[in-house]
């Protein structure tokens, strides 16, 4: 095999494609680890685990998503999965959250992040929409990766 052959297949298995074939699924989880800060509340489910000034209580806070764990509201998930899946909007908030998406401005398809303790939707380079005792979140990118 060649050493460009070589070079292609390496690159192409590492940077693998969503269903679509528009947005590049990161392998390494680049686009979401790192210093996050929550910006505003953009939902809330039928049912949650806390009140709106709770929820709005958590507006300025930061998240911090790293390899080993995910840190939101000062509290910390252990060894999160990251898994990805690309779903129809509407349909997996409906059956999976009982929220409704409008408002959110969340694509469609949208990828979910499962951190094993909650979601983490991709919402636009530098903004994701995260999933929080049944309220959601804007969270933008405070910068330094990790």
């Amino acid at each position: 095999m060649t050493l460009v052959l070589m070079a292609w297949l390496v690159i192409s298995s590492a940077s693998a494609w969503s269903g679509d074939d528009s947005e590049p699924v990161i392998a390494n989880n680049s686009d979401i680890y790192g210093l996050w800060r929550i910006v505003k509340v953009v939902g809330v489910a039928d049912i949650a685990a806390m009140s709106d000034r709770e929820a709005r209580a958590l507006i300025g806070k930061p998240v911090e998503i790293g390899k080993r764990a995910f840190v939101f509201g000062g509290e910390k998930c252990e060894e999160p999965t990251y898994e990805r899946i690309t779903r129809d909007l509407v349909q997996s908030f409906r059956e999976e959250s009982h929220a409704s998406v409008a408002g959110m401005g969340l694509p469609d398809p949208v990828t979910s992040v499962d951190a094993r303790c909650t979601h983490i939707f991709l919402k636009r380079p530098g903004v994701i929409v995260i999933h929080w005792n049944g309220y959601y979140f804007d969270a933008v990118r405070r910068g330094g990766k990790r």
